[in-house]
Order: structure tokens, then C-alpha cells, then sequence
């Protein structure tokens, strides 16, 4: 899948799923949810956008969430890292800018792991790029549901949603113009972790249309 072997991109997998998961959990905790609902916040952040995935697009069998065990028992060991040391990892200066770098790496990541997967299934471009995006950002979506707020794709702020687009058309185009599928997701990761760094590091926000701005002004 990518030009790397099989056991880093596992690895990598588990330590996204750990990483999406732990923010998932402590947002839950700062609202104020219990155990549980610690635990469901943080097991759809990390898996939410395969859950998506699977089961509106890919039909193939079950979701990959329940098919490996290695999901929930990663979401239970973020949950647990949460409740057990909550009140320190809330202290931890550098844990915000440590999540928001790998959030850049995972969303480009599982953006490609997703159009894989609709390749496989012999989906058209445009069917290849909504996969992709809705693997990468369709967790986040799923955690601002729950969580009872405007889901953040669907604000404007840093461009998330709108770099996974981005990095999914490069994927589809640097394949139509020949290149290897591992290479063309190599280069759809670094695209979109350049693209989110540099949309933190200068602001650089997506915005409302003023045209409407007395509609969304209004209370």
C-alpha cells in the first residue's frame, strides 16, 4: 500500500488509532462524559471514518473495526490512559502540537487507505476520491455528532476536509498519469501534511460567504 513494508504501515496504523483515539477520549472528558461515553467518543474518532467507509461504500463483510481486535482493544488502552492519567496528559505542553502533527500525517493516511480500498473494489475516479476522504475525515465527523456540535469539516477553520480532497485528487491524478499506487500514496501523504502545517503554522483558514453573512450572524 504504501513503499514501506507491511509491519511499519501495522505499526503505524495502531499508533494512529492510539493517537485519534486519546484526543477523542480526553474531548470527551473535558465534556464531561463518564466511562462509557469516554470510550465511545474515542473509538469513533479513531475508527469512524472506516465505519463509514465499509458500511456505506464497500460492501465486502463486516467492518474491518469488528473483523480486528486490535481497534477496540487500542481504543480500551487509550480510555484507560485517559481516565488513569487524565489530569496529567491535560498538563503536557507539547501533547496539543503532538496530536495536531499526527492528526496531519493521519488524515493523508487513512485518506489513501481508503481509496485503496475503493480501487480494489473498481470504484470510478470521482466514487475513489469520496472514499477517501470520508476514511480521513469521516471519524471527526462522527465524535462532533456525539459530542452535539457543528461537526468541524463543516466549519470554517484550517483546512482539514478540504486538504484530504486536495490530497485524494493528487492520489487519482499521479495514478492516471502512470505512477506506482505506493508511490502516488506517498506523495498524497506528504501533500496533505504539508498542506495542514502550513495552514497551522499561517492561519490560513477557510472562510463563510459574506454574501450570507446577515443569515449566519443572525442568532
Amino acid at each position: 500500500m504504501f513503499p514501506v513494508s507491511d509491519l511499519v504501515f501495522d505499526w503505524y496504523d495502531v499508533g494512529a488509532t492510539l493517537v485519534w483515539a486519546i484526543s477523542g477520549a480526553m474531548l470527551a472528558a473535558r465534556k464531561g462524559s463518564d466511562i462509557v461515553g469516554i470510550f465511545v467518543v474515542a473509538m469513533v474518532s479513531a475508527t469512524g471514518g472506516g465505519l463509514l467507509r465499509d458500511g456505506l461504500f464497500l460492501h465486502g463483510g463486516p467492518p474491518k473495526l469488528v473483523e480486528t481486535p486490535t481497534y477496540l482493544v487500542t481504543v480500551a488502552i487509550a480510555t484507560t490512559l485517559v481516565v488513569a492519567f487524565g489530569r496529567r496528559l491535560r498538563t503536557l505542553r507539547w501533547l496539543p502540537l503532538f496530536l495536531a502533527l499526527a492528526d496531519a500525517v493521519g488524515i493523508g493516511a487513512y485518506g489513501v487507505v481508503g481509496m485503496t480500498l475503493a480501487q480494489q473494489a473498481h470504484l470510478p475516479a470521482l466514487g475513489i476520491i469520496l472514499v477517501g476522504v470520508v476514511n480521513a475525515v469521516g471519524g471527526s465527523v462522527l465524535r462532533d455528532v456525539l459530542m452535539g456540535v457543528q461537526p468541524e469539516v463543516m466549519r470554517p477553520g484550517v483546512l482539514t476536509a478540504l486538504a484530504s480532497a486536495m490530497g485524494c485528487m493528487l492520489f487519482v491524478g499521479l495514478l492516471k498519469l502512470g505512477m506506482a499506487s505506493p508511490w502516488a500514496g506517498a506523495a498524497s501523504v506528504a501533500f496533505v501534511f504539508l498542506v495542514r502545517v502550513l495552514a497551522l503554522r499561517f492561519n490560513l483558514r477557510t472562510r463563510a460567504l459574506s454574501a450570507f453573512e446577515e443569515d449566519w450572524r443572525r442568532p
